[in-house]
């Protein structure tokens, strides 16, 4: 439906986005992660043709609109900021982009507040945007891009700016009616629980280029790099040297000076091609596969480290832990919200081998 082939955007010598490839099929939910500076946002004006590309191709059902004008791709935007009229009701911000839009179907009234009704706004046709709430505003930014039926609807950061527990619930909002207009999407943040939660595919960038694309589950469970390991989610980093397989076939990583991190039976790739050689190796251990148990209380798993409680941060649900190895690692745990810990005390953390990314 959406395909970009080796997108490049340059200013001068400074190249904002780097060859960058992906595709969107109809009706998928897709989302470019990363952090801020890293071209996601540039990519989407590029394909919404508020900028011109450097190199490279935008094509929406199988058309070249590379070159083609933002007025004439049937394209809907979302901005950061809701960008209404303030001069018009919610209902004349909604209509007036569909005179603006050509849209030739319902009548333009009824076509409006149609959409209205889909943000739960339906009441609120004869208001001001300056009297509605932020996340109202951010409601009806949604239904004018929707009511024309554009190909594709576009979202930059469209949640900035909003609460906690606005913030979620607009995302559950924005992907319920996503999945009943079944409008393609793609959605630019850089947070990434709502790249997680909203994304049927997910593209993350780092420096103008693609690092790794797929569900939110590869991304988090199967990881390519190492800043896609730490940037999306949670992890504890273990650095140190991968000795050769046993005859057996089991790995070890040498986490530390005076412990060794098993990967179980999984066989670690070396670059070099004589095996006996030990290579630097990282590994990524998510907090949910962490246990933690007192001392004395351990089940005798391959990974089990001593180590002190440095922080308890408690979120209601549960708690989030940062232990200390003897070596200086931070590890970072979830644990029961009941759990009954001390500042400074001394505690065992296990974690399955087959829990540990290797990269």
């Amino acid at each position: 439906m959406l395909e970009v082939h080796g997108l490049t955007k340059a200013y001068g010598s400074l190249v904002a986005v780097d060859d960058l490839s992906f595709k969107i099929e109809q009706g998928e939910f897709a989302t470019l992660l990363g952090p801020s500076g890293c071209g996601k946002s540039t990519t989407l004006h590029t394909i919404a043709g508020l900028r011109a590309a450097t190199e490279g191709s935008v094509s929406l059902r199988g058309e070249d609109v590379t070159n083609v004008p933002t007025d004439e791709r049937n394209i809907g935007f979302v901005f950061q900021h809701s960008a209404l009229f303030p001069h018009m009701t919610a209902l004349e911000n909604i209509t007036y982009g569909l005179e603006m839009q050509g849209f030739e179907g319902r009548d333009h009234d009824e076509q409006a507040q149609r959409f209205l009704e889909m943000v739960q706004l339906g009441d609120h046709g004869d208001h001001k945007p300056t009297e509605l709430s932020g996340g109202q505003q951010r409601r009806l930014s949604l239904a004018r891009a929707l009511a024309y039926e554009p190909d594709i609807l576009l979202l930059d950061e469209p949640l900035t700016g909003l609460d906690r527990v606005l913030r979620e619930d607009m995302r559950n909002e924005i992907k319920q009616i996503q999945r009943e207009v079944d409008v393609t999407t793609l959605h630019v943040t850089h947070d990434q629980a709502e790249a997680l939660s909203m994304s049927d595919r997910v593209i993350v960038m780092n420096d103008g280029q693609k690092e790794q694309e797929g569900s939110p589950k590869e991304l988090y469970r199967a990881p390519d790099t190492e800043f896609v390991a730490e940037f999306v989610g949670k992890s504890t980093k273990f650095t140190g040297t991968a000795t050769a397989p046993s005859s057996s076939g089991d790995g070890q990583v040498l986490a530390t000076d005076t412990a060794a991190v098993s990967v179980g039976d999984r066989r670690i790739e070396f670059a070099d091609t004589d095996d006996s050689v030990d290579e630097q190796v990282s590994l990524y251990v998510r907090p949910e596969q962490i246990d933690i148990r007192k001392t004395g209380q351990q089940t005798g798993t391959a990974n089990a480290f001593e180590a002190t409680v440095a922080h308890i941060e408690y979120l209601g649900h549960r708690n989030e832990i940062e232990a200390t190895l003897e070596d200086g690692t931070t590890v970072t745990a979830y644990a029961d919200a009941t759990i009954d810990l001390e500042l400074g005390e001394a505690i065992t953390i296990e974690f399955d081998p087959s829990d540990v990314i290797v990269l």
